[in-house]
């Protein structure tokens, strides 16, 4: 479904959820068309009453929307969001992105962010889907997430979310590539712990018991978290790379 701005009025429980508004939905809306969104595209795994949506958090919701460039991710902010505004994402987000992670961020305004939009499965459903035959793929590609994991520590930006990971990374269907999503709990002022979360939910976490149909490597959970308390204890390129060979990654 989609929804012309020009000519149509985006329902008030999606601008405004969960808190319609008249007001608000007004305001918001001419938010949005000042961030050049032409339409929205109400499709997705996630419901709004009789619409569609690609996902909603406790900040914000996901919704596909289209523009003069092409299509987008436009995130709205919830209306009892325990936060005023969306600039802490934006500036997180921004951080990540000039080290080559998540989805670039294109616009922002108060209640609004849009993104690049990244088409393909989240990691769980990736990695169930995953056959023997795309074994060295796989890894290539867990190793390119674990990479940015170990980026984002040595950068200290905590990302704080990734110890649930199956919701916080999509996997580009066209060439696979992992992108890290939802900077919005973000931080640069507590001890960053990416690395060592990432590989607690791939490797010591019953979410992730999919990969090992295929995992060829035995990997000993003893083995990968010493590697990852000596990590905690002293992050360095060394630590890292002995953690990767514990995984069968290196």
């Amino acid at each position: 479904m989609h929804l012309d701005l020009s000519t149509s009025e985006a329902p008030s429980r999606i601008i405004c959820y969960p808190r319609p508004a008249e007001e608000e939905r007004m305001a918001r809306m001419e938010e949005i068309r000042r961030l050049g969104v032409e339409y929205l595209i109400l499709q997705g795994e996630k419901t709004i009453g009789r619409h569609k949506i690609l996902g909603k958090g406790c900040v914000s919701l996901a919704i596909l929307a289209k523009t003069s460039s092409g299509i987008v991710v436009l995130k709205i902010r919830r209306t009892d969001a325990n936060r005023e505004d969306m600039f802490h994402e934006a500036e997180m987000l921004t951080l990540a992105n000039g080290f080559g992670i998540g989805p670039r961020l294109l616009a922002r305004s108060r209640n609004l962010l849009l993104l690049e939009y990244i088409d393909g499965p989240m990691l769980a459903d990736w990695l169930s889907r995953a056959q023997e035959s795309d074994l060295e793929r796989v890894k290539s590609r867990l190793r390119t997430l674990l990479t940015q994991c170990y980026t984002l520590d040595r950068n200290r930006l905590d990302h704080g979310e990734l110890s649930n990971a199956s919701k916080h990374v999509i996997i580009r269907e066209s060439d696979w590539r992992p992108f890290i999503i939802d900077f919005e709990s973000a931080s640069r002022k507590r001890h960053v712990k990416n690395l060592t979360s990432m590989c607690q939910f791939l490797f010591m976490t019953a979410t992730s018991l999919d990969i090992f149909r295929i995992w060829k490597t035995k990997i000993s959970t003893e083995d990968l978290k010493k590697r990852l308390r000596e990590y905690k204890a002293q992050p360095s390129e060394e630590k890292f790379r002995q953690a990767l060979v514990v995984c069968g990654l290196e």
